[in-house]
């Protein structure tokens, strides 16, 4: 199929023009919601993955044990207790 003359909209009749840019505005509001949407499911993968990387990690008590913080790690337990979380 070629198109050896595509008419440019000023060459269009005023129904005509109408109607080619309503299609023009439908693709565009549909390639935005894509976009939209891909935009979305992209940041879901971050946090998701963010998640996992916070979940899998070594609580900040233990931490503190380890460096040999003792009164840091006693007072992050308190302050957790106090809080609810643990």
């Amino acid at each position: 199929m070629r198109y050896d003359h595509v008419p440019t909209l000023a060459e269009l009749t005023p129904a005509t023009r109408t109607i080619a840019e309503a299609y023009f505005e439908i693709g565009r509001c549909e390639g935005w919601c894509a976009g939209y949407a891909a935009a979305e499911a992209d940041e879901e993968r971050r946090w998701a993955q963010l998640a996992r990387v916070l979940r899998g990690g070594v609580p900040y008590d233990e931490l503190c044990e380890r460096r040999g913080e003792h009164a840091r790690a006693v007072r992050h337990r308190a302050l957790m207790r106090v809080r609810g979380i643990r």
